[in-house]
């Protein structure tokens, strides 16, 4: 069986990132940018996976002085941290220190008041939304969701991932079953995906909980893992990250940022971070694409609630 190796590394996911809004925050000459006060700008700490938050902050340093020869009029500058955690943002989001932000999708419900419902930035493979599947073996006696109770998965973990928790939270109550944590007999995370299906694969764990074109990656890759794997559920389509305005944000100032984030893939920078990601560059859409997305989130969030209501007990 060939080895399997899809994915980006830790290493890669922090410094592929960084690069990402290095070109977004060093627009090409020409763009008008003017002399439009830049916009403050910051990206959540839960965009890097886990990954050191300071190797991500030197990552950001080393490729805005790389693509300094393609720099022009700025648009935009971070804040002197780049990255936030959750905390932290949504504060600077609500005390108005903040204009345009990046962040995974469970961030954005308790800040969409004062988002602007449009426009949004997403990254053009996210923007139909990805689905995550639940593998499990062909030959293992697990036929539906509840022959699940006290198994042993494995996810994987990447900023694509964000709803899983929501998904499965929201699916298992619909299934009249407890949630993730008391359902599951144990879980657990990898940045590798060889490490996320490999081990169901040779029946070590029972389930993977992977995205589906990491998935569909994988079999392009090992053939044998499709034909012994098969997906036990699959999720709606999910928007899990993107890059929002503050309702307040000079339209002028925004457009000029956007025309800066649209120009990323002409620069070389750009380019290689798109192909990283296996993306073709950035679209520009509505609040209502991320509607179902935030569905999710909300129902979770109210499960999670009454989870924690029924735990703590009556007063």
């Amino acid at each position: 069986m060939k080895k399997l190796n899809t994915g980006i590394s830790r290493r890669e996911c922090i410094t592929g990132l960084a690069a990402m809004w290095a070109a977004a925050l060093a627009p090409t000459r020409g763009l008008g940018a003017g002399d439009q006060h830049p916009l403050r700008l910051a990206v959540s700490t839960e965009m890097l996976a886990g990954a050191n938050v300071n190797d991500a902050r030197t990552a950001y340093r080393i490729w805005i002085r790389e693509i300094s020869d393609f720099t022009g009029t700025q648009s935009a500058e971070t804040v002197p941290e780049v990255f936030l955690s959750s905390e932290e943002l949504i504060k600077a989001v609500r005390n108005d220190e903040i204009d345009c932000y990046g962040l995974v999708a469970p961030e954005l419900a308790p800040i969409l008041d004062v988002t602007a419902p449009d426009p949004i930035v997403l990254q053009d493979s996210l923007v139909e939304g990805i689905e995550y599947v639940l593998l499990v073996h062909n030959n293992s006696t697990f036929k539906k969701l509840s022959d699940l109770r006290g198994a042993q998965i494995v996810s994987h973990l990447h900023r694509d991932m964000v709803l899983l928790p929501a998904w499965l939270g929201t699916t298992l109550a619909s299934n009249g079953l407890p949630m993730p944590e008391r359902f599951f007999g144990s879980q657990r995370q990898s940045d590798k995906i060889n490490q996320v299906v490999l081990p169901v694969f040779f029946h070590r764990l029972d389930a993977a909980c992977v995205s589906r074109p990491n998935w569909q990656t994988a079999i392009e890759l090992n053939p044998q893992l499709g034909r012994d794997l098969r997906p036990l559920i699959v999720s709606p389509a999910v928007i899990p990250t993107g890059f929002f305005f503050r309702k307040n944000t000079k339209a002028e100032s925004r457009d000029a940022l956007i025309k800066s984030i649209q120009a990323t893939a002409t620069l070389a920078a750009g380019r290689q971070i798109m192909d990283l990601y296996q993306s073709g560059g950035f679209a520009i859409k509505t609040m209502a694409a991320m509607k179902p997305t935030l569905e999710m989130v909300r129902q979770f969030e109210r499960l999670s609630g009454l989870q924690a209501g029924l735990r703590k007990g009556p007063a």
